[in-house]
Order: structure tokens, then C-alpha cells, then sequence
């Protein structure tokens, strides 16, 4: 058998192997993905929070936040200075465990939170530790009321 025929023949059996490697990677059947159960939000975290937050450049940040059974999000935020400015922002949040994690203004504004005792919720700095000003105050967020599910109202 000359070279030139022994090429060949290695070069036809190369094909033939990456020709069975592909239809048999293209056969792999595609199993059913299990069924999960859905994720259920805590039934004592929708409600309004009332609280303040820190602000190094005002006098007083001030926020009552929303947060909804659809798991959004909507914040109103009073900012005082020589004048107060009131902003209304808009986002979602996901529980997990102990933590609340906000997510406001198309992601450009982020508040977690810890739950504490009676529902309400203590702000925690971007370490993940409860934050406390020079006083050791911590900035609590008080749970106004807890809204009427959408059954009983109907």
C-alpha cells in the first residue's frame, strides 16, 4: 500500500469517526426538567415600612417603602436640607432567609435589610452587618400594616 493510499484510507476513516461522534452527540435526548415547587414569599413580608435611612449631606433621609405581595417595590423618600425633596422610587426584592434585598430605580439603587423582631426590618451596610451610626443607633424600618390579601377584598 503506497503513502499516498494510506493517507487516504486514514483520512476516510478520520471522517467516518467525526461523522459517528456528531449523530451520536446530536441524538442525546433532552430529558423533561423536574418540577420544581414555586418559590412562596413569606406571607408577613408584604406590607408599609416606615424608618429613615443615613445621609452624610442632609439632615434627615426619610422612607416609607412598600413592599408588595408581586414582589415590587415602591419607596418614598424624603430628603431634608435647608429644604425637604421628596422622590418616589420603584423596583423589587427578593427575601431570602433572615435578609430583604432591594433593588430600586433600574438597579441604580440597593438597600438590604435584616428582618427583625415584629417584622420590622434594620438596614445593613454594603458588608452585610447592621449598620450604626456614631451613637450606635441602628435604622430600624417599622411595619405599619400588612395589606388585605386579594381574596378577602373580592
Amino acid at each position: 500500500m503506497s503513502i499516498f493510499h494510506a493517507r487516504s484510507f486514514l483520512s476516510g476513516v478520520a471522517v467516518l469517526m467525526a461523522a459517528l461522534f456528531v449523530s451520536a452527540c446530536s441524538e442525546e435526548k433532552k430529558e423533561p426538567l423536574p418540577d420544581l415547587p414555586p418559590i412562596e414569599l413569606p406571607k408577613d413580608v408584604p406590607a408599609l415600612y416606615s424608618g429613615s435611612l443615613p445621609c452624610d449631606d442632609c439632615k434627615a433621609r426619610m422612607v416609607q417603602m412598600t413592599l408588595k405581595e408581586d414582589m415590587s417595590v415602591v419607596a418614598v423618600q424624603t430628603i431634608i436640607k435647608e429644604t425637604s425633596v421628596m422622590d418616589t422610587l420603584k423596583g423589587t426584592y427578593v427575601v431570602t432567609d433572615s435578609t430583604i434585598k432591594v433593588s430600586l430605580s433600574d438597579n441604580s439603587t440597593h438597600w438590604d435589610f435584616k428582618r427583625i423582631g415584629s417584622g420590622n426590618l434594620s438596614y445593613m451596610t454594603s458588608a452585610g452587618t447592621v449598620y450604626e451610626d456614631a451613637d450606635g443607633m441602628t435604622a430600624d424600618f417599622i411595619k405599619i400594616y400588612r395589606p388585605v390579601s386579594k381574596k378577602v377584598a373580592e
